[in-house]
């Protein structure tokens, strides 16, 4: 359950807060820009909501559709939990 009463309330307590965008953004196979942004988001404490607010806005979209580290994780750590979601969601219908 959440603390927030407007649905984007979180962000202002987020660790990104001041921190340049492209930091989140880091250029194909930059596994140490990656792992950067992802230890930004370690320590966060609104990294739920905003994991899964970036679930939520990446709905059906494909690996080749979602970007950045949002969360703690890559857009393919994202896809990857999307796609067990997907998956849990078939079994149990």
């Amino acid at each position: 359950m959440s603390n927030y009463t407007d649905a984007s309330a979180w962000r202002e307590s987020a660790a990104c807060q001041g921190i340049a965008d492209d930091t989140f953004f880091p250029a194909p196979g930059d596994t140490a820009a990656a792992e950067h942004a992802k230890a930004i988001c370690a320590g966060c404490p609104v990294r739920r909501p905003c994991l899964a607010e970036a679930l939520a806005e990446e709905g059906g979209r494909t690996k080749a559709y979602r970007f950045g580290v949002r969360g703690g994780k890559t857009h393919g750590q994202r896809y990857a939990l999307y796609a067990a979601g997907r998956a849990s969601r078939k079994t149990a219908a």
